[in-house]
């Protein structure tokens, strides 16, 4: 199937137009210096990525142009021929005709022009023959510099890096912090001298102080915003991908999903995404029917998936819904107690809601035989995780043969969290705010206590009741408290308390690293008085303390799970890391990327990986002293490795298979398949 590349484009150009301003500014460099190879090869490197990205969203012209130049270069790398103004002022030439394409690409427009008279001028200029710039007559002129201006004009945003923004929010971090101090020793200043507080000067101070404060938490705000992106950003690629894979199951599947343009914190939008195909595929898997089985139940032949988001506060909530079989819960019970016979008490007396908490168990499935689709996945457990992981919710709905719904409510941003400060004994924290059910004043409800464990009754359920000193190991808990029930995958206990303060939305940070061991907490905030408050980590408090087999399954549970292969991309091209990740994931692979060998090793090093896909040439470490670093490595001896190229070269094949490559991969093979056959024949051969 061929590759759509429309999700690609605005990177392609985006990447492209870097690299001719890259090529543009080094071409000037190298005309100073003709003895600096360094600047050379990175022309040659911007020639070859902007060549292979071309190749692959079959952008011929851009190809062929840039291919042409390339082979000047190499050339003058090969000292065939000197530089001379006539390659420079070849090279201005070149890079502004590549400049328009790329605006008749952005515009919709055919980007295709007659390359022959071009081509023609880069065959000799490669051979060191003399060439004329008039022989490219009928070639596009460079935009002249009142052009440039009035364009530079028009210009309403320009592109930041993530990690330049998180710098920034983290110098905010360190002024905070450091205000937040100097507050507290103006208070202490004023406290040790009393008469100071007759001066207006300290009064002054303070109102600068605050105004001060005020700003910072405003710029620090309106920066975390610019790390927002829209929900479609993941939406419109989702479509393509899980339309593709409702025609593969056979059933009749049609799909819902309204535009949403949302805003979201990027690293939320990261892990939604790996969220949204698993319920989705779960869907289809697990809910939709056959047309046979839909037609005998009296419902249309066609299913229907829905996605659909809505704005709550500083949240989301986004529902997956389907109207296929529901939930089979006497399937679910008997596959329950087949895996955890020591249960089997607990599981025959669940109800349906109990019963949820096994949907999230690793290897959980009831399909006795997995389907290419379920076979991809690892159950609910990494929907639970991941949810985890951007302090979310999920909640699960099914009525049998109506259907089921997966509801997720995730925060706009992880830099923020609101909740309510709490005491227990001398110490204070934060509880999130998405997990509290109910706030009981300890008079107004009433307590039994079974085998020494305290339960309140809320909604006709038992809820057991722990007090949060005991939980934290803090001063005891005096006798007048509070209890706030929370709420977790269904599962709810009750957490006693001696006070409740205010609810506040505030800023995170990480945990200290004295803190870091401290698995009940997961992060910190700033009080009104500066100092320092924990956030409870409710799952894993309620992990602990009710013992549920959700969240406490041994190791061997796991060895029995689908294995999901990690595959490694590296490529210097955001462009080529992007399409090679989108091939791997829509097979089900697990994806890591990397920008050169030395980024690289470093993933290697940091995550397990099945295989490597890289490119040649590359910034830092190239391909072949990447390959060369990996097979030093006794770990990594049989790891297959593959490497791409922009085009078939046989003596390079030849030296990386004899250096330990396993397969030599020209770009433009990617869409008949190549790339998926080579790596599944070499892990499956494993």
């Amino acid at each position: 199937m061929a590759l759509s590349k429309d999700a690609f484009v605005k990177e392609f150009i985006s990447e492209t137009a870097d690299n001719l301003n890259t090529i543009n500014d080094s071409i000037i460099q190298l005309k100073n210096n003709e003895d600096d190879r360094e600047t050379l090869t990175v022309i040659l490197r911007c020639l070859h990525t902007i060549k292979g990205s071309a190749r692959m969203l079959d952008y011929a012209g851009i190809e062929s142009i840039s291919h042409g130049l390339e082979d000047v270069f190499k050339g003058l790398r090969e000292e065939k021929f000197s530089l001379n103004d006539r390659i420079v002022q070849l090279t201005f030439k070149t890079c502004d005709i590549i400049k328009g394409c790329l605006q008749k690409i952005g515009q919709n427009e055919d980007s295709n022009i007659d390359t022959k008279s071009l081509l023609a001028v880069f065959t000799k200029a490669a051979e060191g023959q003399f060439f004329s710039l008039d022989e490219l007559a009928g070639a596009p002129e460079a935009a002249d510099a009142d052009e440039v201006f009035e364009k530079l004009e028009n210009i309403t945003s320009i592109r930041i890096p993530i990690e330049k923004i998180n710098a920034i929010l983290k110098s905010i971090d360190d002024i905070i912090t450091k205000q937040f101090s100097f507050k507290k020793q103006l208070d202490e200043l004023c406290l040790q001298n009393p008469d100071m507080k007759m001066a207006n000067f300290p009064n002054q101070m303070k109102e600068d102080v605050l105004r001060i404060e005020q700003s910072v938490l405003n710029t620090q705000h309106q920066i975390l915003d610019l790390r927002l992106l829209p929900l479609d950003i993941i939406l419109t690629p989702l479509k393509k991908q899980i339309e593709s894979e409702a025609i593969k199951s056979g059933k009749g599947i049609r799909f819902e999903i309204p535009a949403a343009n949302f805003m979201l914190d990027k690293f939320i939008l990261e892990r939604l995404r790996d969220i949204l195909l698993h319920l989705v595929r779960n869907c289809i898997d697990h809910g939709i029917e056959s047309r046979e089985e839909r037609k005998a139940a009296g419902k249309a032949e066609t299913g229907l998936i829905r996605i659909v988001a809505r704005q709550m506060s500083n949240h989301l909530q986004i529902q997956v819904t389907d109207d296929g079989r529901g939930m089979d819960w006497e399937k679910i019970r008997k596959k329950a107690a087949r895996l955890y016979p020591q249960d089997a008490e607990r599981i025959r007396n669940a109800n349906e809601t109990e019963l949820q908490q096994y949907l999230y168990t690793p290897g959980f499935s009831t399909l006795d035989t997995p389907t290419l689709l379920s076979g991809r996945g690892m159950g609910l457990d990494i929907v639970r995780s991941s949810i985890e992981t951007i302090k979310g919710r999920i909640r699960l709905t099914s009525r049998k043969n109506e259907g089921t719904s997966f509801e997720l409510t995730v925060p706009l941003t992880v830099a923020t969290q609101e909740g309510l400060f709490i005491r227990s004994g001398d110490m204070k924290f934060m509880l999130p705010a998405e997990y509290v059910v109910e706030l009981e004043d300890s008079e107004n409800i009433p307590k039994t206590v079974i085998q020494d464990q305290t339960y309140i009754t809320l909604d006709d359920r038992l809820i057991p009741v722990y007090s949060l000193s005991s939980i934290l190991g803090s001063e005891k808990a005096s006798a007048s408290f509070h209890i706030i029930v929370v709420e977790y995958l269904e599962s709810c206990i009750g957490i006693m308390v001696d006070s409740v303060d205010q609810y506040e939305n505030l800023v995170t940070s990480p945990l200290p690293k004295i803190m870091q061991s401290m698995k009940g907490l997961r992060g910190i905030v700033f009080d009104e008085n500066y100092s320092i408050i924990p956030i409870l980590n409710i799952p894993n408090i309620i992990q602990r303390l009710k013992k549920l087999v959700a969240y406490d399954l041994k190791k061997s549970r796991v060895k029995g799970m689908k294995k999901t292969y990690s595959i490694l991309v590296v490529d210097d091209s955001s462009t080529t890391r992007e399409i090679e990740a989108a091939i791997f994931e829509s097979a089900g692979y697990a994806v890591e990327s990397a920008v050169d060998g030395v980024d690289a090793l470093n993933k290697l090093n940091e995550k397990h990986i099945d295989a490597v896909i890289t490119d040649i040439a590359m910034p830092r470490m190239d391909g072949n002293i990447l390959l060369s670093n990996i097979r030093r490595q006794e770990q990594y001896n049989n790891m297959p490795v593959i490497v791409v190229s922009g085009a078939y070269d046989p003596e390079a094949k030849k030296q990386f298979i004899d250096a330990g490559a396993q397969a030599f991969i020209v770009k433009s093979d990617f869409q008949r398949g190549n790339l998926l056959q080579a790596v599944e024949e070499l892990l499956n051969g494993r």
